[in-house]
């Protein structure tokens, strides 16, 4: 390892600059803030020791991906952070500070498939991130059909009791003519073959849809043992994990590219394994390479999946934040007083980050976008238009942008990483990052 990696809680100027502003971190690396004169510039790239790595995986799952009590909150995760990183010996102040500065506070549980840093160690975490997206799906698909059992039970007791209404009907229909009769005979007809077509329809969409689930588990469980292969015996040629990484990068990207953005569950849990295992996917590959010392190889790839997951996240951004309203049509609506509780600035600052129609905004734009949404808010008809189950999906689609953002934010400082490999001229990236005897905590790799 390079003597002049530190660790981040030794380093009071990096502290001091994430709180007053002057530095801001973006995915694994520790930026120049706007209007200091190398603003958008790297200061430091972020790496997790490997004991660190190891330690995440004891942390519990995200509500939103794992089945842990919904009343488990972000807080709870920043602190064990915070402990793993070696800021428990700190005031408790400066704890909540630095994680919010951050952004630790609150991040999506999307994002969280790639660590912080750019370890290779992060292949066990990795394969630990995708066993639980596949449990999660196998948790929510039991939900869903026991919810729609008790809604098929409930529909079968009305529509036993319209049966008996209709029954009173078409007797009272037939005492008025006997016309009727055959009216009613067509009316059947038609009756019986719109629920047949609609049945066989829901049937063949239920079959596509688990072929397609099953179609992504395969793909992501074929790259979760290879990373397994990879931790057991990481001194063996990386060659085959590579051709894999390589194979479910190209699949997964082009399942995620493929789906329309829309704000449906079934459509966006589908995209969503896409999209992570595509990171993941991508995340392996590069750092493979990157150990193998082929820079280039690495820095191309990189610089094509960026793009193009770019691209997808400025479509899904795009489309979940057009609203009816267009004072309510940017990403500064979940700045208002109803998501203060809910949304924290960083994550609105991310979700920004991937808004085409926000990026583009001056500091008087962004104040304008920001009184118009809060004066929508306040206004007479705000309660009646705005209720809580429209709150609630609005936080939802910003836990989803916000990892979708984050996510791209991981991939552009992977992209960097490259870039410092080769201007170092390594033989493997292995030269550069903590090993396993360092101790536990998030270290700071210089610029160049």
């Amino acid at each position: 390892m390079l003597q002049d990696v530190t660790l981040l809680i030794n380093n009071p100027e990096i502290i001091k600059g994430l709180m007053d502003g002057s530095l801001v971190r973006y995915g694994s690396v520790i930026r120049h803030a706007a209007g200091h004169p190398n603003a958008g510039q790297i200061f430091k790239h972020l790496a997790e020791a490997p004991n660190l790595t190891n330690s995440l995986l004891s942390i519990a799952s995200n509500p939103v991906m794992g089945s842990v009590d919904a009343g488990v909150n972000a807080i709870g995760h920043t602190v064990t952070i915070n402990k793993l990183m070696g800021l428990d010996t700190k005031v408790s102040a400066m704890q909540q500070t630095l994680s919010q500065v951050m952004g630790l506070s609150q991040m999506a549980a999307g994002a969280s498939v790639l660590t912080l840093g750019v370890s290779v160690a992060g292949f066990a975490y990795m394969g630990y991130k995708l066993r639980q997206i596949q449990t999660s799906m196998n948790n929510l698909q039991q939900t869903m059909e026991t919810g729609f059992s008790k809604v098929e039970t409930r529909l079968n007791t009305l529509d036993s009791k319209m049966s008996q209404g209709f029954n009173v009907v078409i007797e009272g229909l037939n005492q008025v003519n006997s016309r009727l009769d055959v009216v009613s005979g067509q009316l059947a007809y038609l009756y019986l073959l719109v629920q047949d077509s609609r049945e066989k329809q829901e049937n063949l969409g239920k079959a596509i849809s688990n072929i397609h689930k099953a179609m992504l588990i395969k793909e992501i469980t074929t790259l979760q043992a290879e990373l397994e292969v990879l931790r057991l015996f990481p001194n063996e040629s990386p060659l085959s994990a590579i051709k894999t990484a390589k194979n479910t990068r190209l699949f997964l990207s082009s399942q995620a590219m493929q789906s329309t953005p829309e704000l449906e569950a079934e459509l966006l849990l589908n995209s969503d394994v896409s999209i992570q295992g595509w990171a993941v996917a991508t995340v392996t590959e590069a750092h493979l390479l990157l150990q193998m010392g082929q820079h280039q190889e690495a820095k191309g790839m990189l610089r094509e999946e960026v793009e193009k997951f770019k691209t997808v996240a400025h479509n899904w951004s795009n489309s979940l934040i057009k609203e009816g309203n267009s004072s309510l049509s940017t990403a500064y609506r979940f700045s208002a007083s109803p998501f203060a509780e809910y949304i924290t600035p960083e994550r609105v600052t991310r979700i920004k980050d991937i808004s085409p129609s926000d990026l583009s905004l001056n500091q008087d734009q962004v104040r304008r976008k920001k009184n118009e949404a809060s004066v929508e808010f306040e206004m007479s008809y705000a309660q009646e238009r705005y209720p809580k189950s429209w709150i609630q999906k609005q936080i939802a689609i910003a836990e989803y942008l916000d990892g979708l953002s984050e996510l791209l934010a991981r991939l552009e400082s992977l992209e960097a990483f490259a870039d410092l490999c080769e201007s170092r001229n390594l033989k493997s990236s292995k030269e550069i990052l903590p090993d396993e005897n360092t101790p536990s905590g998030l270290y700071l790799l210089p610029a160049n």
